[in-house]
């Protein structure tokens, strides 16, 4: 792999030099995101440039290559996994979010001062977001539009379009038609676009507003599409794949009063006219001149309908099942010693959620970290990596799941025997900061920004912190993290949304020691109402997972009573309502025991 990520940067740098055209220089650098043409989390396998050209496999990061010099920045969740898999290449690790760090357009920049070179950039157009292009020229960097997109030169056998078949969201869980949701979404955006035609380009925002599932995105039941808007006719047009629309989904389009033309169109259609689109859209699209109005769907789909809240309600009790019934089978080998490790906790629980009613697929890949790994925060176990599970020590397993109602999204960090004592003491802690934010009552209008502190507060006092964010939205049967809220202790346009009532929000904190544990607990809450003062509205959360904290790895004494009552109470929840719902005898008689009160 080194030698092969060697010659690919040779590959490129190549590429760049012979892009120089008599009115133009060849670019100083040469920019690669992780994205794609709809800025998704996970990236279809072809626009994954950056993982082929790096090496680097994490689903974060952004790459950089000068004829000298070739830099990868990733954030903390990834530094120890990008140590390993750059080593021997020609990347520098740079440390996103690490004090000291300059970011990429900072680094172009000084870079080519110290060349005597102009700083100019090339990037694929499809990857380029018009945010992006603004932190150049904030940074003084110049982007270069005429040079083509190098992978398709470079990348041999580069994988084709994503194209598989477009279905309808179930009604029942959708809650409201997408005629509606699209009146919606043009009334909100009327006042802001002066005559121009509007673009979505957020595979999200086209999969909510017209209630429409794909297969494009892995992990996130999304398809490759532009949505467009003509401000005057008020006509919506859907640019996708026309092969791909089943024919309920031809037929719900056309009740819509949607018109239907060719993925590959969008780009023609939105530059023969004046156009807005959120920042977030790609310069291919329609140039730079474009009007940066941000779209309104974000903050539409965070509030969950009534019939999604239902639907996630309804998929957590079977995730509940499948959970169960995977902790108690993982009690039973560790008891009888028989082998297992990393691989086999994914399978195993991967093969228990598939049992469930309605199940699609999983909501991301797996965590499933033993001891030291544990401390890798998206560690993924592969055959090369997956360490045998030992009767002692942490597992922490973070999983999740799309059914057809509802999208999960869980961690658990399990005994597997005896603990040390700072093992106890850390697994107390996040459990204390995550019991903390679920009992939380705060004024409407509270931001996650303020909420952060209650997670941390207590693992602060004993000198731990973490450096991922303490909470994410969670999508209707779509993306497992959505916006446009967050819970973090950084500020950023994220935490300074203002919660509400239907807002879905994961509670999860983490204490991660290098080299030997991390331990994080995990569940999705609801934003509700809890009651009106004197001093205003006042909110709360209500916990939608289900699913045991294994007391086990408790240090008891670090508890307080509130948080005695709060464990008690959710235990019981969880008992009353899974109990029902499994059929061995076994199950219950684990559950029961896990869920005991405490004393």
């Amino acid at each position: 792999m080194h030698t092969t990520v060697t010659e690919r940067v040779a590959a490129l740098r190549r590429y760049m030099a012979g892009a120089a055209t008599p009115q133009a220089a060849a670019p100083f650098a040469y920019f690669i995101p992780t994205a794609d043409p709809h800025n998704d989390e996970y990236i279809p396998p072809r626009w994954m440039c950056r993982e082929w050209l790096t090496g680097f496999t994490g689903s974060a990061g952004t790459a950089v290559v000068t004829p000298t010099a070739a830099a990868l920045w990733t954030d903390s969740r990834y530094w120890l996994q990008a140590e390993a898999e750059l080593a021997g290449t020609p990347f520098v690790l740079m440390r996103d979010g690490q004090p000291g760090t300059p970011s990429p357009e900072a680094w172009i920049a000084a870079q080519a001062a110290a060349a005597g070179c102009a700083a100019t950039v090339a990037c694929p157009a499809d990857m380029l977001t018009l945010q992006q292009c603004d932190a150049f020229a904030a940074a003084g960097v110049q982007v270069l539009c005429h040079v083509p997109d190098a992978f398709n030169a470079i990348w041999p056998a580069r994988p084709a379009l994503p194209a598989a078949p477009i279905t309808c969201h179930a009604a029942q869980w959708a809650g409201e038609g997408a005629a509606a949701k699209l009146a919606r979404a043009a009334e909100a955006l009327r006042p802001h676009l002066q005559g121009c035609d509007y673009v979505f380009t957020d595979l999200s925002d086209v999969a909510w507003l017209l209630n429409l599932r794909g297969g494009d995105i892995a992990y996130n039941p999304l398809f490759t599409a532009y949505l467009t808007l003509a401000a005057e006719s008020g006509q919506f047009t859907l640019f996708t794949h026309l092969a791909t629309l089943t024919p309920a989904a031809l037929a719900a389009l056309q009740q819509a009063g949607v018109a239907l033309k060719p993925y590959a169109e969008a780009a023609a259609w939105c530059s023969a006219r004046r156009m807005a689109a959120d920042p977030s859209c790609t310069l291919h699209l329609c140039g730079s001149e474009v009007q940066r109005v941000a779209s309104p769907v974000p903050a539409m789909r965070a509030v969950k309908h009534a019939a999604e809240q239902e639907g996630f309600r309804q998929a957590m009790v079977r995730d509940g099942v499948a959970m169960v019934r995977f902790l108690r089978q993982l009690d039973e080998r560790m008891a009888a010693h028989e082998p297992a490790d990393e691989i086999w906790v994914d399978e195993t629980l991967t093969a228990l959620r598939a049992q469930q009613e309605g199940y699609a697929q999983l909501s991301f890949p797996t965590i499933a970290g033993y001891a030291a790994h544990g401390a890798v925060v998206h560690y993924e176990a592969t055959p090369a990596t997956a360490v045998p599970l030992e009767p002692r020590g942490l597992l922490l397993i973070d999983s999740g799941a799309h059914y057809d109602c509802g999208t999960t999204d869980i961690t658990r960090t399990v005994a597997l025997g005896p603990l040390t004592a700072e093992e106890r003491r850390v697994y107390t802690l996040v459990l204390k900061g995550h019991l903390a934010l679920a009992r939380q009552h705060f004024p409407q209008g509270t931001t996650g920004l303020a909420l952060d502190l209650a997670a941390r507060s207590a693992m602060w006092n004993e000198g731990y912190d973490f450096g991922h964010g303490t909470g994410h939205g969670v999508g209707a049967c779509m993306c497992v993290h959505e916006g446009p809220h967050q819970i973090r202790k950084d500020l950023r346009a994220c935490t300074l949304q203002p919660f509400a009532p239907g807002m879905l929000v994961t509670d999860e904190p983490g204490i991660y020691v290098a080299g030997r544990f991390g331990v994080r607990i995990e569940n999705v809450l609801l934003c509700v109402a809890d009651r009106t003062t004197d001093f205003g509205t006042f909110l709360r959360f209500d916990t939608l997972t289900l699913g045991p904290y294994d007391l086990r790895a408790v240090e008891r004494d670090l508890l307080s009573a509130d948080d005695v009552r709060h464990i008690n109470a959710y235990h019981q929840r969880v008992r009353l309502t899974l109990t029902p719902h499994l059929s061995d005898p076994a199950d219950r008689a684990w559950l029961a025991q896990a869920t005991a009160p405490l004393a």
